[in-house]
């Protein structure tokens, strides 16, 4: 009578607790991350500044290459930062919807990366990975702002002395291009907590 009692209370406790976990929603991953869709619009604001003030200082020692260092190291490391959420996230592969996908190409025009064409071939991927994909780009970019400032653009200073600086020209080549990944990577970020918008 001992063991049967032991019995029934066993299986009426894994009954209870069956019950209790089919009926909760089980979310592994959630699919709206605050901090990507916050760190993406704190990373434009502060690299658009950054650029327009750049290109304001060409010609003068504020606007040199080896004065605003810090500036790039602060830019990468919020990037960096945003990679690595999406990454931990990620299948490693892009996966959208195809109305998704189609609002991001319209973003990007001719410079849409390789990775995020025929996106849904990818059978294992998510949403996570099309963003860590384009943060990923969004970093290329910043990367190749640094060495037209580092080497590349020079201005003349007062002395008539050729330093390193960010022409307004390529300032607004830069912001153009890293703005449309910025901008693709918001949608997709944003759309994940629309119930609208089916993702993957």
């Amino acid at each position: 009578m001992c063991c049967f009692n032991k019995q029934v209370t066993f299986y009426t406790l894994l009954y209870a607790f069956l019950f209790l976990f089919s009926s909760c929603k089980v979310q592994i991953v959630t699919p709206y991350d605050q901090v990507i869709d916050n760190g993406l619009s704190e990373y434009k604001e502060e690299l658009n500044i950054f650029v327009k003030n750049m290109a304001d200082s060409g010609g003068t020692e504020e606007g040199t290459f080896e004065l605003n260092k810090q500036t790039y190291n602060e830019l990468e490391t919020q990037i960096e930062l945003l990679i690595d959420r999406a990454k931990i996230q990620s299948t490693g592969s892009c996966k959208l919807s195809t109305e998704l996908t189609s609002k991001v190409v319209d973003i990007m025009n001719d410079n849409i990366p390789i990775e995020l064409t025929n996106v849904k071939t990818h059978k294992d991927g998510n949403s996570f990975g099309c963003t860590e994909k384009l943060l990923v780009l969004i970093k290329k970019q910043l990367d190749f702002l640094k060495e037209i400032h580092s080497t590349t653009d020079k201005c003349k200073n007062e002395q008539n002395e050729n330093i390193s600086c960010v022409r307004p020209a390529t300032a607004k080549s830069v912001l153009d291009i890293s703005n449309q990944s910025i901008n693709a990577a918001w949608v997709v970020e944003t759309a994940k907590k629309s119930s609208k918008d089916k993702i993957d």
